[in-house]
């Protein structure tokens, strides 16, 4: 697995763990999303997730704000609460190419964050419509970490 300058690295993860992400999906070579414990020398790594996925009751629309992060094309369901720290760690990765160079690998870091796997945000334009109502069932009652 590959790590390029797309790679979406801003979830707090350490140098330290992104670096145990890569040798632990090394021989990957098509698309994934795995979750996974961190070992316990590696420490903790933040997950902004609230809601059922996280063991938390649903996050209630009255405990929310709606919030654009970075360049996504929509806002996020937010809550006003700090990230939490913890071992599970997502990774998503798969095959890319890189426009401007022509350069293709079979398997590059997508990105990797803290906590359990959750669906695309409800504006992604890329999902289909049976993924867009799961997404939107998901974010219903889920939000994320607004500190």
């Amino acid at each position: 697995m590959q790590i390029v300058a797309a790679s979406h690295l801003d979830h707090g993860l350490t140098e330290a763990q992104i670096n145990h992400v890569r040798e632990r999906f090394a021989g990957r070579d098509s698309f994934f999303i795995e979750s996974f414990e961190l070992p316990e020398g590696l420490g903790l790594c933040p997950s902004g997730l609230y809601g059922p996925a996280a063991g938390d009751a649903p996050v209630e629309e009255s405990a929310v704000h709606y919030a654009q992060r970075g360049d996504r094309p929509g806002e996020s369901r937010m809550v006003a609460k700090a990230a939490r720290l913890q071992r599970t760690v997502t990774v998503i990765a798969g095959p890319y190419k890189n426009e401007e160079t022509g350069e293709e690998f079979a398997c590059v870091l997508y990105t990797a964050h803290g906590g359990p796997q959750a669906p695309r945000e409800p504006f992604d334009s890329n999902l289909t419509p049976e993924q867009k109502e799961q997404s939107e069932a998901f974010w219903a009652e889920h939000a994320l970490a607004a500190q």
